[in-house]
């Protein structure tokens, strides 16, 4: 029974790599000073929403 989950697994992650390598970076075409401000926008936009769930 945990042969077919692992079989599973194995699939899932293949298909999951081929489509990762398949998709554009979202990064692509930016300058290092670009991709780290839009990375820093990023994770204070997911900041506030965390901190709202809270309140």
């Amino acid at each position: 029974m945990t042969k077919t989950n692992i079989k599973q697994a194995k699939k899932h992650l293949a298909k999951i790599r081929e489509i990762v390598s398949q998709t554009r970076s979202p990064f692509a075409g930016m300058s290092k000073d670009e991709a780290i401000e839009k990375i820093r926008k990023v994770r204070e936009k997911l900041w506030e929403e965390k901190l709202a769930a809270r309140s």
